[in-house]
């Protein structure tokens, strides 16, 4: 909104009462995105009306068309600051998807303010939030990103309630740059690509992204496998002091995001179908890079050096106390099978399905003793829970012998070590009746094999 130059404020204007002016403020404010700034500079009067009248910025007006990303993002702050301490609407003119969440993230963690969210352009939606117990929180907790390039599809909510929690949902072509983002205070990021066209995703923007993210607790990644060159430098580490689940599914950049990220507290670990033939063009040289000594057989090799390595750095940089490791169709070589078994000191439950691992690293669960030592020792030593599920290089007399020595052993130290008390060993080629009657007498009501 523009005001004509003219003669200094006199006469009955000068006359109006304080109460009246704000009014009419607010009317300006309602239907001129940047008129609080206009007003303030109208007069010291005005100027000492407008900033300590939150009534004026309560419409929170950003529009990717009129102003730059960075622009809306210091107006978005300036309105929340004038306001308090009361509730704000938020109207938003956009044709980016793109920018939908660069331009609310000023606002993300103040929801719990928020009456009203309008939105126009590419998408439309209006919803209220004050009063409405479904769609209020201290602050949104779930954000989950589309990567996509058919905007005209399904249509979706923005924003809604998943069980309780105040969720947001965006489709967007490209993640967002972190330099365009406010810090994020969500706690569970979900993450897929959507795409059908060969839209593909870097590396370094996922990890960007998770930088704008220093409170996330839950980590869900699924996108397209494909292959990607190694970066010429390697990636910041992104600190995430608070996650403790990550979900890596169906990518092949699993060592790229694991080798980039420090993780304290991470407990559970989810990797699902990172195995491919396809031969990832990495050129590391890192120590655990060269080839698997014991030379055992894979389907996937490219895969699971980067799966084992991607592990390997993760655990040197923070020795995270991984309770649960879930390995479907997600595979490592030998030598990092026997990396991590020797220092994931917490793990629980180890689950493992469609792997090619081999007798000998089923033979890393029996006790041993260090050189120069009597005492038997056990990897894992908390381990309570293992799934073999479609383990079809295992040979049955390897798991039977490896089992039993274990379970006999902690079985007699209960204060040392936890013992097996739920085994699963299903639909694993070489494993046949008499090893399953074995694995039973073994076991009893602590095994089961369907």
């Amino acid at each position: 909104m523009k005001l004509k130059r003219g003669p200094p404020l006199s006469g009955w204007i000068m006359s109006l009462p304080p109460e009246l002016l704000i009014e009419i403020f607010i009317w300006c404010a309602v239907n001129h995105s940047l008129a609080p700034l206009t007003l303030q500079r109208v007069s010291k009067w005005w100027r000492a009306l407008v900033v300590s009248s939150p009534r004026v910025w309560q419409h929170v007006l950003l529009d990717d068309q009129a102003h730059t990303t960075s622009f809306l993002r210091a107006q978005a702050e300036l309105w929340l600051q004038r306001s308090m301490p009361l509730p704000i609407d938020v109207e938003l003119n956009v044709q980016t998807p793109d920018l939908i969440l660069p331009m609310l993230s000023p606002l993300l963690s103040h929801v719990q303010r928020w009456r009203s969210f309008v939105m126009q352009g590419q998408l439309d939606e209006k919803i209220a939030l004050i009063g409405d117990s479904n769609l209020t929180n201290d602050f949104l907790t779930d954000l989950r990103i589309s990567i996509q390039d058919d905007f005209n599809g399904k249509p979706h909510q923005t924003f809604f309630s998943q069980s309780g929690k105040f969720t947001m949902e965006v489709h967007v072509l490209r993640i967002p740059h972190s330099n365009l983002l406010a810090p994020l205070r969500i706690t569970n990021l979900r993450l897929t690509e959507d795409s059908f066209s060969g839209l593909q995703t870097e590396p370094k923007d996922i990890i960007g992204f998770l930088s704008a993210c220093p409170e996330l607790q839950i980590f869900y990644f699924k996108g397209w496998p494909y292959d990607k060159p190694p970066p010429p430098d390697p990636f910041p580490v992104v600190s995430l002091p608070q996650l403790h689940t990550i979900y890596l599914k169906n990518i092949c950049m699993t060592r790229a995001i694991l080798s980039s990220i420090d993780t304290p507290r991470l407990a559970n670990l989810y990797l699902a179908h990172l195995n491919t033939e396809l031969v990832l063009g990495e050129d590391y040289h890192e120590d655990g890079d060269s080839d698997d000594e014991a030379n055992d057989f894979s389907q996937s090799p490219s895969t699971d050096r980067a799966t084992g390595m991607g592990l390997r750095t993760l655990i040197n940089r923070c020795n995270p106390p991984i309770q649960v490791l879930d390995m479907d169709f997600s595979d490592l070589r030998t030598k990092d099978f026997r990396f991590i078994f020797d220092r994931l000191h917490f793990l629980q439950d180890f689950l493992i399905v469609a792997s090619d691992m081999s007798d000998t690293v089923i033979g890393y669960l029996r006790p041993f003793t260090i050189p120069g030592e009597q005492t038997l020792q056990v990897r894992l030593p908390h381990l309570q829970s293992l799934g073999l599920y479609n383990c079809n290089r295992l040979s049955g007399d390897a798991v039977v012998e490896a089992l039993s020595a274990r379970v006999i052993y902690t079985d007699q130290q209960p204060r040392l070590v936890e013992t097996l008390n739920n085994v699963a060993v299903v639909a694993c080629d070489r494993i046949d009746y008499e090893h399953d009657k074995r694995l039973a007498r073994l076991l009893g009501k602590r095994l089961r094999l369907s």
